[in-house]
């Protein structure tokens, strides 16, 4: 299943605004308007399977890996992409939550919290640390001052 998140636009006294509406879907039935979203979908998702399986951590299952949404208020509180831009360094997501993540293309990647309290590096061999933004340690950690 996936979830389709679409911004309605609301205009109260002339102030615009937009309103997340969610929908879920099979990946077998959906609107035909979704079509060339779900195909991109699935491809999306062949790549990360992919990608998961080159890694070393080869003998988990990516798809084994589902998250499921929290349930608060009768409202699912779903975390999702909301922009992402590729340099020559890196890709960077912005997600719904504030979270920034930076996937570099050494297979390295750091993760920023929406707080701005916590900064996570994940290191070549997929090993991972966090660490408080206020410590010394992230200034001089040669690999996250890259």
């Amino acid at each position: 299943t996936f979830q389709y998140i679409l911004r309605k636009k609301i205009d109260t006294n002339g102030v615009k605004t937009s309103e997340p509406l969610c929908e879920t879907y099979s990946l077998t039935k959906y609107p035909e308007v979704l079509q060339k979203k779900v195909t991109l979908l699935k491809h999306f998702r062949n790549y990360l399977i992919e990608q998961q399986n080159k890694s070393e951590d080869a003998d988990e299952i990516a798809t084994s890996k589902i998250v499921k949404p929290n349930k608060k208020n009768n409202n699912i509180e779903l975390t999702y992409l909301k922009k992402w831009v590729r340099t020559k360094h890196a890709i960077l997501f912005r997600l719904s939550n504030d979270t920034v993540q930076i996937v570099f293309y050494d297979q390295t990647e750091i993760l920023l919290t929406s707080d701005s309290q916590y900064a996570t590096y994940v290191d070549k061999s997929r090993g991972r640390k966090t660490y408080f933004l206020t410590d010394e340690t992230v200034g001089t950690h040669t690999e996250m001052a890259k």
